[in-house]
């Protein structure tokens, strides 16, 4: 059986050390388990994916002109961002929506989610970094993107348009944030509207802090992603992708004058 969670693409003469990568990119269910019996309407929602993260993902990484790496699978089959030991690894429940047929796994089903799916995208997304960093001479930094709702249960109000989540490593934090706190009509979270510190940040603490490696995760704002937002979306992506650049410089990275060389971001 070979199978995997994860769409690769890897660009043609990629010239800078940054990997971006989207663990809650789709709303696919395998086709052998029948959508988990849930209607389409709800694997539209947030539970089921984080809405636009897979558009601002592909959009950061044509502009850096680098890698990238999505989730092939919702989050409801397998969360990619969580410890294979999480009680949440495999949700029986989100937002008050029941999903049935993830209850009572069986401990094979369990082991073979966790081999084919959540360990399959973990392994690919390491070889990647490690080529990279092979390749540029220095840790490749990584970028985890999400996106949040407007307002959750616990929350009523999210005022963010963006959110920057980052541990005790805030190489890439530090620079962004100062860049972005000074963007007129910019609403910027700081470990908001989640913590980078909580349990649910798996990806970025696994690839990221552990192997000593830059990395941030950018959560934002879903409903950024609807039409009458177009004009404000494409603001805040090029005042996220001018952060990146910042924080690439505030490296000393010889890499962030290849940005300048390839235009990348019109600077």
């Amino acid at each position: 059986m070979r199978k995997n969670n994860y769409i690769f693409i890897k660009k043609v003469n990629y010239k800078v050390p940054l990997l971006f990568c989207c663990d809650h990119a789709s709303n696919l269910i395998p086709p052998d388990y029948k959508n988990l019996g849930l209607n389409k309407n709800i694997l539209n929602k947030h539970v089921a994916i984080d809405i636009g993260a897979k558009h601002l993902t592909k959009e950061l990484s044509k502009k850096f002109y680098t890698n990238y790496i999505i989730a092939k699978y919702s989050r409801l089959f397998i969360d990619l961002n969580r410890d294979p030991k999480h009680k949440n690894l495999i949700p029986t429940k989100s937002d008050g929506i029941s999903i049935k047929k993830n209850k009572n796994l069986s401990k094979k089903e369990l082991i073979k989610r966790i081999k084919f799916y959540h360990e399959s995208y973990h392994k690919k997304l390491s070889s990647v970094l490690k080529e990279m960093d092979k390749k540029f001479n220095c840790k490749t930094t990584l970028i985890c993107i999400h996106s949040f709702t407007p307002a959750l249960k616990n929350c009523k109000n999210r005022p963010w348009d963006i959110g920057l989540l980052y541990r005790d490593d805030k190489r890439i934090y530090t620079p962004m944030m100062k860049h972005l706190k000074n963007i007129k009509n910019l609403k910027v979270g700081s470990n908001l509207p989640y913590s980078g510190y909580d349990d649910v940040n798996y990806t970025m603490a696994l690839h990221g802090e552990k192997q000593n490696r830059p990395f941030i995760s950018i959560e934002i704002k879903n409903d950024l992603f609807e039409k009458k937002n177009k004009k404000r979306l494409k603001y805040i992506t090029d005042s996220i992708t001018l952060s990146l650049y910042k924080s690439q410089i505030s490296l000393k990275s010889s890499y962030a004058m290849n940005m300048k060389k390839i235009n990348i971001i019109g600077i």
